[in-house]
C-alpha cells in the first residue's frame, strides 16, 4: 500500500482510525508544517516465530559459568 501523509493534529484527531489502518498494512508519514516528523509502519509478525519457553529454557550457557560477571568487572569496573 502506498504511504498517506496526514498532519500531526490530524492524527491527534484520527489516532484509533489512523491505528487500525496501520494493522490492515497502511502506512504513514507525519508532517508538521508540511515537513516529515515521522512515519508510522505496520508491525509485522513474522510467522516463524513460533518458539515457547521450552525452547528459550533449552538455550543455556555452555561455557564458564562466572563469565558474565568477569564481563561486568572488566567492563563496568564492578567489584561485587
Amino acid at each position: 500500500m502506498a504511504d498517506s501523509i496526514i498532519g500531526i493534529k490530524e492524527l491527534h484527531k484520527n489516532l484509533k482510525r489512523v491505528a487500525d489502518a496501520a494493522m490492515k498494512g497502511k502506512s504513514f508519514t507525519v508532517v508538521r508544517d508540511s515537513k516529515p516528523v515521522f512515519r508510522i509502519e505496520p508491525v509485522e509478525i513474522a510467522a516463524e516465530r513460533s518458539g515457547n519457553v521450552e525452547d528459550f529454557l533449552a538455550l543455556k550457557f555452555k561455557g564458564d559459568a562466572d563469565l558474565s560477571k568477569r564481563i561486568d568487572e572488566i567492563a563496568y569496573a564492578d567489584r561485587r
